[in-house]
């Protein structure tokens, strides 16, 4: 219920702000992404990847209010390995979902067309899936059991959210490439019981590419 008036303030107080726009820019973004767990023992670094539109909208003094919508595929591989019917397997969690960024920043124009952006603000993760897929053992009877886990009913959540930073740069009016990274302030997953509760929060940092119409 917290996260639900979180996540309507946000919208209502970002529809606000477009209201007060100079400019607006619309783009789309491709990237690749890191994410990594904050229990290291439970899972390691894991690949993904992401695309998204964008809309830029443009205040006085070079200030701008970028908010987005993003789908994400992310993988972390687990630390310990799964026994099935007596044979260990390694396993890897996925995720796929849709984020919200809101993010609030401030460009600094360089020469020849080049304009450098500097932007931070929340973002929003509604996971749609989130599953433990087992991986192959080739000693075992069966080497790739027909059997995924699904995470939702592990204490992993439909909604988790991070505080977002990126530096970016646009050229000839149209091109952006950008670092982004986000900074995990609620849990991905909790799980255990009341004196060992395991919070598993997930932080990220993506590379992107991107076109401005």
């Amino acid at each position: 219920m917290r996260a639900k008036a979180i996540i309507v303030f946000l919208l209502m107080a970002a529809s606000g702000v477009v209201a007060f726009a100079v400019r607006p820019d619309f783009g789309v973004r491709v990237g690749m992404d890191l994410s990594a767990p904050s229990r290291h023992d439970i899972y390691k670094v894991g690949a993904g990847a992401e695309v998204g539109a964008f809309g830029t909208f443009h205040f006085a003094r070079n200030f701008f209010f970028e908010p987005g919508l993003v789908g994400f595929y992310n993988t972390m591989s687990a630390n310990e390995d799964i026994e099935i019917n007596g044979y260990y397997y390694e396993g890897s969690a996925s995720t796929f979902g849709l984020r919200i960024p809101l993010s609030v920043g401030y460009e600094l124009p360089l020469q020849d067309g080049m304009v450098i952006g500097f932007a931070t603000g929340p973002w929003v993760n509604f996971n749609l899936s989130a599953r433990q897929n087992i991986l192959p053992n080739f000693g075992a009877p069966v080497p790739v059991p027909d059997q995924t886990i699904n995470l939702f009913k592990h204490g992993w959540k439909r909604v988790d959210a991070l505080w977002g930073f990126s530096l970016s740069m646009k050229f000839s009016g149209h091109y952006y490439v950008g670092v982004s990274g986000g900074v995990a302030f609620t849990p991905l997953a909790r799980f255990g019981v009341k004196d060992k509760v395991i919070r598993v929060h997930r932080n990220t940092v993506a590379v992107s590419l991107g076109y401005v119409f």
